[in-house]
């Protein structure tokens, strides 16, 4: 093991943010590190290059901008630093995108890698790529760990074309799993030193404790579990605790699982791929589960390509899946990442994992709304006789098992389009199941 060569290596391709940011060139297209990964620190130095109009039409792919002060995410800007967003998490990045000032790429969460790769990567000159991602700090064997999210870099940063340039965080963990870059496949260390941000999952609603509770009965000992983002996860992890065995097999790393794994529950002694360990593709959470995840041989993280591929997640022992969605219609049509035609999020894992779900042994894919929304206009019903014209349909009414409200379960597979509108109607808030049976009439769905 030669220690002093890597540590050469590193001083040799160490620089400043401001020399780094300058390597970006007119017509470049950079593809960035997820949510947690964002390079906070040089996606700011080049925000300032892009303010200041030093180069045009550079494209930013990128799953979650999360950490940048976002001075640079203006209309004006855009022809400088165009931003090209695969998973929405930011309100202003939302504005943008439906501004038409930012692009959204409809993909689901375990293709975006090769979409990245084979669709915008591939056919460009060597150079024009610039692979941007936070790592934690080189170990003593020349290995940078992605952190927290390895997520959809790992593939572009391993592509023989790409520049790869990480900025080292003394405050991201080193995480297991395949989630490393060796000094040798970087050619430029930037150095940023700043506290992740705390993201713990909202406040439970008396909504979210009602499904919750409506969930965790039919969770079985054993199951390997999938949780998407909102505050039911984390309640229902204080409703698995009377459970045996549990595994985690998902997108999102949160609060639930550090909560499950100290109390034994979840330990994974039933999983079939990979047996005993937290498996994620990135981690959105409180602080306290990334001190967790560092150097804890029981989490391990993995690209998305992987972790949300149904063939892989379909051979969990009793995999279940817990998604949530924004509107359903009356057929089981299932939108979860637009209101209307405005993007509010993106496809991510639920289409992928809603299908391995249903391939594994004794498998469930849960699909969870609240029956109502608050609006400008006032309450609307969540449940709708049809989706309005334009909307975006996430998960297709073939693929849905079960749908939640907090008025109760149904279980979609085998029944027919009129047994699918009675079932969801019967779930549907009280004050609008006589409206909705009218217009299912009207539509012949009934």
């Amino acid at each position: 093991m030669n220690n002093g060569r890597f540590q050469e290596d590193y001083k040799k391709k160490l620089m400043s943010l401001e020399d780094a940011a300058r390597l970006i060139k007119s017509g470049d297209l950079l593809v960035a590190g997820l949510g947690l990964n964002n390079p906070a620190g040089l996606l700011d130095a080049i925000g300032k290059r892009a303010i200041a109009g030093e180069f045009d039409d550079v494209r930013l792919v990128i799953m979650g901008l999360l950490l940048s002060d976002m001075k640079w995410v203006q209309p004006q800007y855009s022809k400088h630093l165009r931003l090209h967003e695969t998973f929405i998490f930011s309100p202003h990045v939302r504005a943008m995108v439906n501004e038409g000032v930012a692009y959204c790429h409809p993909c689901h969460g375990s293709e975006i890698p090769k979409l990245i790769n084979d669709y915008i990567i591939k056919e460009l000159p060597p150079g024009k790529c610039k692979v941007i991602t936070g790592v934690s700090p080189m170990d003593k064997y020349g290995y940078f760990s992605f952190a927290t999210s390895p997520g959809m870099i790992t593939e572009p940063a391993r592509m023989d074309n790409t520049t790869v340039i990480v900025e080292v965080n003394q405050h991201q963990p080193k995480v297991f799993g395949d989630n490393f870059i060796h000094i040798s496949e970087v050619d430029h260390v930037v150095e940023h030193d700043f506290p992740l941000p705390s993201m713990p999952s909202p406040p439970a609603s008396p909504e979210d404790i009602v499904i919750a509770n409506m969930i965790a009965e039919m969770i079985e000992d054993g199951s390997t579990l999938q949780l998407g983002i909102g505050g039911m996860p984390n309640v229902l992890g204080k409703l698995l605790e009377n459970k045996n065995d549990l595994g985690v097999h998902s997108e999102m790393i949160g609060d639930a699982f550090k909560h499950l794994w100290e109390l034994g529950v979840l330990n994974g002694k039933k999983k079939t791929v990979l047996p005993g360990k937290i498996v994620g593709c990135f981690a959105m959470a409180s602080s306290e589960v990334y001190e967790w995840m560092h150097e804890n041989p029981a989490v391990e993280v993995y690209s998305q390509a992987w972790t949300n591929n149904p063939s892989v997640i379909g051979q969990n022992y009793k995999m279940t899946a817990i998604n949530q969605a924004l509107e359903i219609d009356l057929t089981g049509q299932v939108s979860s990442e637009a209101i209307g035609p405005r993007q509010y999020s993106g496809t991510g894992g639920q289409v992928h994992f809603t299908q391995g779900a249903q391939l594994s042994p004794g498998g469930k894919a849960f699909i969870c709304l609240h029956s109502t929304a608050e609006t400008k206009q006032g309450r609307v019903s969540k449940i709708v006789p049809m989706l309005r014209q334009g909307t975006i349909v996430t998960t297709l009414r073939t693929d849905v098992q079960y749908i939640v409200t907090e008025f109760g379960v149904v279980q979609m597979k085998g029944k027919s389009i009129k047994e699918r509108a009675r079932a969801l109607i019967g779930i549907a808030h009280p004050d609008y199941r006589e409206q909705l049976r009218e217009e299912a009439k009207k539509l012949s769905l009934l």
